[in-house]
């Protein structure tokens, strides 16, 4: 086993168990490999006020992946009521080890609520980057992109599951152009923009946007997922809304370059 793969993983269970005593972290810590590991710690506040800290660490040899690591990802092993974790190929993590950084990549988590309330997912550092990165949290519901670097993300949200909602990333594609220039809001919302009309009479969905559709995700009005259409690949697209769902409904339809919602009403 490799030396920094050995010491990732002294990492995470002194990060892990609370009875990692003061000697153990500090031969860990003053490593140089340990050193030079970037790393970012999230804080998550339930709706009870009780809060889960997460690691994400960056390999700058990328000797650990996107996908799980043996040494370099700590799995879950509480059972919390309420709690937030890195999602790794289907399973929770309190750690995640991954190769270098890049401000392209976002790192899902999943969100497991048994209360509803206010959720809180806030910055509590960053380690060994040569200046500092802008961090985000991307609500994927609402195409929001939310800066934590001062602030911390809040939200109000229903209890249940939600595994591919959030995720941690590093920029706002909703403010750069292709080219990394930045874009006019007049030119934003051209690129992004979406015509959603309902015809309650027959439940018919009609759909044009300014670019290629991809995919249609239709909400409840508390967030939780009714139904995805994926696979679009057109400018216009209809269709007859016919689920079990009724009242209020969130239509939330992507295109090339965004997102933008409609809330309708479902007999």
């Amino acid at each position: 086993m490799k030396s920094s793969t050995i010491l990732f993983l002294a990492l995470a269970l002194c990060f892990i168990i609370s009875d990692c005593n003061a000697n153990s972290f500090e031969n860990i810590t003053n490593s140089s490999e340990y050193r030079i590991m970037q790393r970012i710690r999230i804080n998550f506040e339930s709706p009870n006020g009780s809060i889960r800290p997460l690691l994400l660490a960056f390999t700058t040899d990328d000797s650990a992946t996107d996908g799980v690591d043996y040494g370099y990802d700590g799995a879950n092993f509480d059972q919390f009521p309420d709690d937030l974790f890195w999602m790794i190929e289907g399973s929770t993590y309190v750690i995640q080890g991954v190769g270098s950084f890049d401000e392209t990549k976002q790192y899902p988590f999943g969100l497991f609520l048994t209360n509803s309330g206010t959720i809180k997912i806030s910055l509590d550092s960053l380690e060994n980057f040569n200046q500092e990165i802008e961090v985000y949290v991307f609500d994927s519901y609402e195409d929001t992109y939310t800066l934590i670097n001062e602030n911390f993300f809040e939200q109000d949200i229903t209890s249940g599951n939600y595994l591919d909602r959030y995720y941690l990333t590093f920029s706002n594609p909703n403010t750069s152009g292709t080219n990394g220039t930045l874009l006019n809001t007049e030119e934003v919302i051209n690129e992004q923009q979406n015509s959603i009309t309902f015809l309650s009479n027959n439940n018919q969905l009609i759909v044009k946007s300014n670019s290629i559709i991809t995919q249609i995700n239709i909400y409840s009005i508390l967030g939780q997922e009714i139904a995805k259409i994926s696979n679009i690949n057109s400018n216009e697209f209809n269709t007859n809304l016919i689920t079990n769902h009724k009242g209020y409904t969130i239509i939330k339809v992507n295109n090339q370059f965004g997102s933008n919602s409609k809330k309708i009403y479902l007999n």
